[in-house]
């Protein structure tokens, strides 16, 4: 997972709504996201469509891993052959 740069990364919701274009091409072209303060504080994030898509498809591989059922490896007496 990429970092995020704090120097370049950090913008105020005001500027980005005065440099949207700008802000979308330089995360895209630099592949980090760009987080977005209000007041000072995080509220959003902006990312290239690049790295949201492989975002989506790390989450898509968790939940798929998560809900596949575990292997059986428990014996039962009942599954072992006779002597």
């Amino acid at each position: 997972m990429k970092s995020i740069d704090l120097e370049h990364g950090v913008v105020p919701v005001s500027k980005v709504a005065s440099s949207l274009a700008a802000l979308i091409k330089r995360a895209r072209e630099d592949h980090q996201p760009i987080v977005i303060t209000q007041k000072g504080y995080p509220s959003g994030v902006l990312l290239g469509i690049e790295l949201f898509a492989e975002l989506q498809g790390l989450v898509a591989r968790q939940q798929s891993s998560d809900s596949a059922p575990a292997p059986d490896t428990a014996v039962n007496d009942d599954d072992q052959l006779p002597a």
